[in-house]
């Protein structure tokens, strides 16, 4: 993006640059070459990194850098509840390529994992402890070791298969399968969402039937969104892999006092003075 904008205004820019006033240039530019504003926010972020990096290391920077900041935008957070899952795990499909996309769908929303995790799980990282059946991998992204339990869900999943997982598929068939069984599970409500443009290859936002919207990361926030407040928070934040409590309840859509409404729930059932 930045080369792009370089081209554009036919200016090299150094460390030193990056100032408010820079930044004012690049948001303008990037706005009308139809990015959305938390892809912009995004690239602001990483640049600042490097600037940060550079300094570090003795490069001078400007004096307004701490200042440079694009503000993301809140998204519509689109999941499937468990009442969809249950409707998409209840459908019978006949053509085989569905029904494998349909498997892998359930498994993602149960293990909480990017495509790039899961669709390379395969039985030879299944583990057994203690009577409970475990997947062992190393995420793509973080290179973070994982151990997942695997849940009844999978496990029967597994069982169809003859303990094996689904066939594996491209990224691209998988979103666009999943989208099928989607919309023959009934998801067809209209509801606010972004979807990537075909043409411009830059996301929209605006209305559209649910399935249209699902993709292979409705998966990561459905476990996280299902399962929280059922599931301790931190177990859950080992489960996704996120830095800090307050970037998963960003992740779902949840404000930082959650938790301590979720404690005093907990409070209004239990107390270390209970009379016997």
């Amino acid at each position: 993006m930045l080369e792009r904008f370089q081209e554009t205004v036919r200016k090299t820019f150094k460390i030193s640059d990056a100032n408010l006033d820079f930044v004012s240039q690049f948001n303008s530019y990037c706005i009308e070459e139809g990015y959305g504003q938390n892809t912009i926010s995004r690239a602001v972020k990483y640049f600042k990194t490097v600037c940060y990096h550079a300094q570090s290391n003795g490069v001078e920077t400007s004096f307004q850098l701490k200042s440079i900041k694009i503000k993301p935008e809140s998204i519509d957070k689109v999941i499937l509840s468990k009442d969809e899952l249950k409707s998409i795990a209840d459908i019978s499909l006949e053509n085989e390529y569905l029904d494998n996309a349909r498997d892998w769908l359930l498994i993602s929303c149960e293990t909480a994992q990017r495509i790039s995790d899961f669709m390379r799980f395969d039985k030879n990282s299944i583990v057994t402890r203690d009577g409970d059946t475990y997947i062992e991998f190393t995420q793509v992204k973080t290179s973070k070791l994982m151990v997942m339990p695997l849940n009844e869900v999978v496990n029967k999943i597994l069982e169809k298969r003859s303990g094996d997982f689904p066939r594996k598929i491209s990224d691209q068939k998988f979103n666009k399968y999943i989208k099928e069984v989607c919309q023959l599970a009934g998801l067809t409500q209209i509801i606010k969402g972004s979807k990537l443009d075909a043409n411009t290859k830059r996301k929209v936002k605006g209305e559209f039937p649910k399935y249209e919207l699902v993709t292979s990361h409705i998966g990561r926030r459905s476990f996280a969104t299902n399962y929280y407040g059922i599931i301790p928070t931190s177990l859950l934040i080992a489960a996704t892999g996120h830095k800090s409590e307050k970037e998963f309840l960003g992740y779902i859509g949840k404000a930082e006092g959650e938790s301590a409404k979720q404690l005093a729930q907990y409070f209004k059932n239990i107390s270390l003075l209970n009379e016997s």
